[in-house]
C-alpha cells in the first residue's frame, strides 16, 4: 500500500514478507550477538498497555518519545495517528472470545527501527482479523484502517500462535 500523490490509498493489508527483519523480532525478541532471542533491544522496543481507553494516548505518547530519541521526529505525526488507530482497534475487536476487554489481557506494542525503516505493531489476542472497508463519511467510525493506509508505506497482519496477532505499519 503506497500513499499516493493525490492522497488516495490503494492495496489491501499485506502479510511481511517471510524475510521481513521485523517479523522475526516480533514473533521471537531480538537476537543478541550470540544469537539467543531476548526480549528487548536498543532498535526494538515492547510496552504493555492495559485494556483501558486511555491507551490510545499513551501509545501516542511512547511512540512520539521513542521517536523523538532515535532521531525520527519527522515521523511523529503520521506514527502517532496510526499508532491510535492500531491500539483503538485492538481495544474494540482484539479480545480473545467471550473475553471483551479482559484486564489480563494487555495489548502489547512493539516499536522496531532498522537504518531508515521504522515499524510499529500492536498486539492483541484476538482472533478476528482486521476486514478493511470503505469508508463512509456519514459514520461515526470504520475509517480507521483507511486511515493507517494512507499514512504509512505498508501495513499488514502477523499471526501468532496460539492465539493473536500483530496488526504492522513501517514508515520510511
Amino acid at each position: 500500500m503506497e500513499r499516493l500523490d493525490d492522497g488516495d490509498c490503494s492495496g489491501p493489508f499485506a502479510a511481511p514478507s517471510p524475510r521481513a527483519w521485523w517479523s522475526t523480532v516480533l514473533l521471537n525478541g531480538a537476537p543478541d550477538p550470540t544469537g539467543r532471542a531476548r526480549a528487548a533491544h536498543a532498535d526494538h522496543l515492547f510496552f504493555h498497555l492495559e485494556t483501558d481507553p486511555v491507551a490510545p494516548a499513551a501509545a501516542r505518547e511512547i511512540a512520539a518519545r521513542v521517536l523523538r530519541e532515535w532521531h525520527m521526529a519527522a515521523l511523529v505525526p503520521d506514527v502517532e495517528l496510526v499508532v491510535s488507530e492500531l491500539v483503538t482497534n485492538a481495544l474494540r475487536h482484539g479480545s480473545p472470545p467471550g473475553r471483551p476487554g479482559v484486564p489480563d489481557d494487555p495489548i502489547r506494542m512493539g516499536l522496531l527501527r532498522r537504518g531508515g525503516e521504522f515499524v510499529c505493531a500492536v498486539r492483541d489476542r484476538g482472533e478476528r482479523m482486521p476486514i478493511p472497508r470503505e469508508p463512509d463519511l456519514r459514520l461515526e467510525n470504520g475509517r480507521g484502517l483507511h486511515l493507517v493506509a494512507c499514512f504509512c508505506r505498508a501495513w499488514g497482519v502477523l499471526p501468532v500462535l496460539p492465539q493473536g496477532k500483530y496488526v504492522w505499519a513501517s514508515f520510511h
